[in-house]
């Protein structure tokens, strides 16, 4: 008796079809959280931030696609390792687009494939060199493809996952993977959480094991509260990094005075050549460089004083200056206090 496949999915409705247009699926993951959303916000994947897919999903530009070779090409072999994955495991696989969950439409999910068995089929690429390379080759699974996984399981309503992944055009399937009802309901739980701040349009909190340079920038880039003070949350750890930063510090100092002794070594013994070899391998190249142009601001200032009719004096150069000189934005400065002798 043959199997009838299964592609039924309980728990949502499709929102996209598989065909859709690229700028349509860009546009409907603005309205949701999608597998690799999850896997950023939980921490298993570190390709972005909190905060940035925050910033992605409150935005109100029109949403644009980094364009990576890499992710082409997992694109674009995608049919050709469904196939093979029938071939390898006799289960047949469905192509079918993008799910919103009927009781929760901001939860989205974008499988690969359905299989016809009642579950998911994840198609994934990678590098050889690569730490996920090793997992794959292991038959294990890495972090950010199990959330994933975990992630559209609990969206459809399927019972179990397959990966298939290309390592070094060698592809390695692992599976099947049941539903992990802990790690469902841990997900869920701060994926409410994060589209909570999505729907308020107030950020997430920051956190220090995530947070970036830019991140900042948008969040504190003035001093509301001059000469104010916070006191640390955790002082041991502030402590730990400000011995750990002055102990950086030192060292980029040592490190950069060594650099200058040997590059000026290195520069003497080339003397008046361009390149210094060894067994006539070129090892170093000490070249010659144009000289810097510069705008000769005193001679356009004096100029313009000219055709104004006035004396080029001091005060009137300055205030011409004023005219012509825009401020940019302000900017924040960390400075350490060395605690007093």
């Amino acid at each position: 008796m043959t199997t009838k496949p299964d592609y039924r999915v309980p728990n949502a409705k499709l929102i996209l079809p598989a065909d859709a247009p690229r700028t349509d699926w860009l546009a409907v993951r603005r309205q949701g959280l999608g597998g690799s959303d999850i896997a950023e916000i939980t921490g298993a994947s570190s390709f972005r931030t909190p905060f940035e897919i925050w910033q992605d999903k409150t935005s109100d530009t029109d949403p644009v696609e980094e364009v990576k070779d890499i992710f082409w090409f997992g694109q674009e072999v995608e049919p050709l390792l469904a196939t093979r994955f029938t071939e390898d495991t006799g289960i047949a696989t469905r192509n079918v687009g993008t799910y919103a969950e009927k009781k929760t439409p901001w939860a989205i999910a974008n499988p690969d494939r359905l299989t016809a068995d009642g579950g998911i089929l994840e198609i994934k690429t990678t590098g050889i060199y690569t730490d996920k390379a090793r997992d794959w080759q292991a038959g294990e699974i890495p972090d950010n493809a199990y959330v994933q996984l975990q992630w559209y399981l609990s969206v459809t309503g399927r019972s179990h996952g397959w990966f298939i992944a290309l390592v070094d055009r060698t592809p390695h399937i692992v599976g099947p993977v049941d539903r992990d009802e802990n790690l469902i309901a841990e997900i869920r739980s701060t994926a409410a959480l994060f589209w909570a701040h999505v729907l308020s349009n107030e950020p997430p909190p920051v956190d220090l094991a995530t947070v970036t340079p830019g991140e900042l920038a948008v969040r504190h880039p003035r001093v509301l509260d001059p000469e104010s003070c916070t006191e640390a949350p955790l002082p041991e750890l502030v402590e730990d990094d400000l011995t750990k930063l002055a102990e950086i510090k030192d060292t980029e100092a040592t490190l950069k005075t060594e650099r200058t002794a040997i590059e000026t070594r290195l520069k003497a013994v080339i003397g008046d050549h361009e390149y210094l070899t060894i067994d006539g391998r070129p090892v170093a190249r000490w070249q010659e460089i144009a000289g810097r142009k510069t705008f000769d601001q005193d001679a356009v200032l004096t100029k313009l004083a000219a055709d104004r009719g006035i004396e080029a004096t001091k005060k009137n150069l300055a205030d011409i200056k004023a005219e012509y000189t825009k401020v940019g934005a302000p900017t924040r400065r960390l400075s350490i206090i060395e605690a007093a002798a």
